[in-house]
């Protein structure tokens, strides 16, 4: 029985979305028609909450390394806020509040965005 060790390294490689427009640059935006976002609210509906993007220089972002952020606090992860907005503590959940975690910093620019899936609260 032969064993794969399996080595997981952080690179500067994130996916992009092309030809889309729309939202507030530093922000976490999501799809809301024919190739336009919009900012996004942890007040949004679920379902809207599983397409998130976050804009930086205009670049669309689905997944990874994000460059380009200021003001994070190292190793702290972030969550949906309203208006786009990264927040370092989870909003309280209720039926109209979803906590989505997006991912964590790695120094006071950079994130690593993975985002999750939209919880409520009752």
């Amino acid at each position: 029985m032969a064993f794969v060790k399996s080595t997981n390294i952080i690179t500067d490689v994130a996916l992009t979305v092309p030809n889309i427009s729309g939202g507030t640059n530093g922000k976490i935006v999501r799809v809301n028609g024919a190739n336009t976002v919009t900012d996004a609210a942890n007040t949004d509906s679920a379902v809207l909450l599983n397409s998130l993007l976050i804009k930086i220089n205009d670049i669309y972002y689905s997944y990874g390394y994000i460059t380009g952020l200021t003001g994070l606090s190292p190793g702290s992860p972030y969550f949906l806020g309203t208006a786009g907005a990264l927040l370092s503590a989870p909003p309280t959940p209720s039926a109209s509040v979803k906590v989505v975690f997006l991912g964590f910093a790695l120094n006071t620019t950079d994130l690593i965005f993975k985002p999750g899936t939209p919880i409520a609260g009752t």
